[in-house]
């Protein structure tokens, strides 16, 4: 999965002005590399978060709280040879994080991107991301609300699944394929306790270097709602799952239903679970 400002914790006005917590590895010491090299100092507020991809930190930027991606591109053959023929994963975010506002999608916007050279990773990118405070993703607050539970058991929990599969529906019918939907990658605003009872939050899309906008059928949509559900439940019969999902995405829509149910890689989850619809 790519780093993405989704896995940030929740992070207060008091804990903006604490240091960052302390971190040690290589990856550590590539962010910080990246940001010298791009905005002249490492002094980050909080560090979100590192991976083999790269990292996420907390920074001011000219007057205002932003969020530091470095993405290096040497994480794995796919991206190497997409460097290669041209694939900029950062400025793919932008453009589509300005194609996704302009048809009415939250995300977390991306105002800049540029590309940044390190002797580890030569062809590495970075993004600066709106940062929105009192966000946490829907894994987060799932591990917080049902701890070891995957499947939605809490009623919080399961109404941001639903509204999880509505927010894709629109995406979908907005001519968008995320390619990476899952609950890490879906920002919940306000996050807050009252909030959260009352159903007074967003969903906000984020990691939008994977969408692809363009015409999106029925094996298109079947690719996000699997991926979505298999980061988030782990029934013993995926059958009943997916009928709730696909009643959320498409409740008065029985052939768009049918026609996500009819493909490949829904049969293949079904089997894959030990499940099958009959006369499918």
């Amino acid at each position: 999965m790519q780093p993405s400002i989704t896995e940030a914790p929740a992070t207060t006005e008091e804990s903006v002005s604490a240091p960052a917590r302390p971190l040690s590895g290589a990856k550590l010491e590539a962010l910080k590399r990246a940001s010298q090299k791009v905005l002249g100092h490492d002094d980050f507020l909080d560090i979100f978060q590192v991976s083999r991809r790269g990292g996420l930190a907390l920074i001011r930027h000219h007057g205002e709280l932003k969020v530091f991606k470095f993405i290096g591109c040497r994480a794995d053959w796919k991206k190497r040879w997409a460097r290669l023929v041209g694939w900029n994963p950062a400025r793919r975010a932008v453009n589509m994080s300005r194609a996704l506002v302009e048809a009415g999608i939250s995300v977390c916007e991306v105002e800049d991107h540029g590309t940044v050279s390190l002797a580890d990773a030569p062809r590495a990118v970075w993004t600066i991301s709106r940062y929105v405070e009192n966000g946490r993703t829907l894994r987060q607050l799932k591990e917080d609300l049902q701890p070891s539970r995957r499947s939605p058991q809490h009623a919080v929990i399961e109404r941001l699944f639903a509204d999880g599969m509505r927010l894709m529906r629109r995406i979908h019918d907005a001519g968008f394929e995320h390619r990476d939907y899952h609950a890490g990658n879906l920002l919940v605003t306000p996050a807050d306790e009252t909030c959260l009872e009352r159903g007074n939050c967003e969903l906000r899309l984020v990691d939008l270097e994977t969408v692809m906008q363009r015409r999106v059928g029925h094996l298109r949509r079947a690719r996000d709602v699997r991926r979505y559900l298999e980061n988030f439940v782990e029934p013993d019969d995926y059958r009943a799952v997916v009928d709730r999902a696909l009643g959320y995405y498409a409740p008065d829509d029985e052939t768009l239903q049918s026609g996500i149910r009819s493909t490949r890689r829904m049969q293949g989850l079904l089997r894959k679970k030990g499940a099958r619809w009959e006369g499918v």
